[in-house]
């Protein structure tokens, strides 16, 4: 019982700490990491003007809650990055997240559909080539995904950008998604480096 309550309180420091840090514009708290995360979503309060005049980004929240399947839609990623990926889930105690590979069968799909794909064998599924690196955050809580962006460094995987299942996009295009992030990464990556 106090190792839990141990881990628990080391996590809820983690948070605070990435709360401060974040100052509740994702994108400016993780700059350093070379991580960015996109919600898709109406609002874009807190942002600079430009970014969230043409854009769909959000800030994230700790307390925003979870919505859709618990799942990783990883995008840009290959197979062989799987282990990695779960040993490090396993370490943030989220190894009960599936880990799902985007198809080229799922680009023209909606997000939700794409969350709601199975892959028992990893090693079969043929994955889209190609696509830059995203990774689509599905039923977890705004906390979660914080923990997990400001982790993520420690993994040794090439940088990744972050975007979380919304009601507001869940029957999207992944496609459409996928342009809809980009463009908000590189808008905000080409103001990030006017403002040094």
């Amino acid at each position: 019982m106090v190792a839990t309550h141990t881990g628990y309180q080391l996590k809820q420091n983690a948070i605070k700490k990435i709360e401060s840090q974040t100052n509740n514009v994702v994108f400016d708290g993780f700059k350093k990491h070379n991580n960015s995360i996109t919600q898709t979503r109406a609002s874009a309060e807190g942002l600079p003007s430009e970014l969230a005049e043409d854009s769909k980004f959000v800030p994230l929240n700790a307390d925003d809650p979870t919505y859709g399947p618990p799942a990783l839609l990883l995008l840009g990623f290959e197979v062989s990055e799987a282990e990695k990926i779960r040993q490090f889930l396993k370490e943030l105690d989220g190894d009960f997240m599936e880990i799902i590979y985007c198809t080229e069968d799922m680009i023209n799909g909606s997000l939700w559909e794409a969350v709601n794909t199975r892959q028992p064998n990893l090693e079969q599924v043929k994955i889209a080539k190609s696509l830059p690196r995203i990774c689509f955050f599905s039923g977890l809580s705004g906390e979660e995904m914080m923990m997990f962006i400001d982790a993520f460094p420690e993994t040794g995987l090439e940088p990744a950008v972050f975007a979380a299942l919304v009601p507001n996009s869940a029957d999207k295009p992944v496609a459409e998604l996928i342009d809809e992030i980009m463009g908000d990464h590189e808008m905000l990556t080409a103001q990030q480096s006017g403002s040094t």
